[in-house]
């Protein structure tokens, strides 16, 4: 089985499959990332009672490129940036009528960005970070992205790379999310994530 995934970016795409998969607890899935210059050259899976609208145009796309490649599996990625509950339920919308023609939808939308997620387990760094030590409630972080010093979770977890040597870059990102501890992230993440628990589970039932 084959789960087409889009997300915003490739340190996303080094963090989400693990997280899948950790939470289904099955490491053989295949889950491929399929980005927007694909999708933007997808015809649309056309049925009169499908709709689409705005943004979120690429999730039919989608559905296409994974209707195409003989798959029924879509997870559909965007941060809440500031805009948590109002993104996920777009999503959700979106998705109505693709579940009606029996396609499989996850939405993935961390609060406030993946981010936050991966400052919940301090077990999944070299040590317990201390300088800066981790966020008590990492989903309530935010700050001006331009702003070194701010509290954007990018910013944050920046720094908290910084104190280890480690590379903000994709293989770091992977290393975290493989490292991290399901329990943990549900614990300090208790909206966003505890959700995507949630309705990953639900996605393959």
């Amino acid at each position: 089985m084959t789960i087409y995934l889009h997300c915003e970016g490739i340190t996303d795409y080094a963090v989400i499959p693990h997280l899948i998969k950790k939470v289904l607890k099955n490491n053989n899935l295949d889950i491929q990332w399929v980005k927007r210059d694909v999708l933007k050259k997808i015809r649309t899976y056309r049925k009169s009672n499908i709709s689409i609208s705005g943004h979120y145009k690429f999730i039919k796309s989608l559905a296409t490129y994974s209707l195409l490649n003989k798959s029924k599996y879509i997870a559909y990625h965007q941060d809440g940036d500031g805009k948590y509950g109002e993104n996920y339920n777009n999503i959700i919308c979106e998705f109505i009528p693709l579940k009606q023609n029996g396609i499989r939808c996850l939405a993935i939308v961390p609060k406030e960005t993946i981010e936050s997620w991966l400052l919940a387990d301090e077990k999944a760094f070299p040590s317990k970070p201390s300088n800066p030590k981790l966020p008590l409630k990492p989903e309530e972080l935010w700050g001006q992205r331009n702003d070194s010093y701010s509290n954007h979770p990018k910013n944050v977890l920046l720094r908290v790379l910084n104190q280890f040597n480690l590379i903000d870059n994709s293989d770091t990102y992977a290393q975290i999310a493989e490292s991290a501890d399901i329990k943990a992230l549900e614990s300090r993440c208790p909206i966003s994530f505890r959700k995507f628990i949630k309705d990953t589970q639900e996605f393959l039932l």
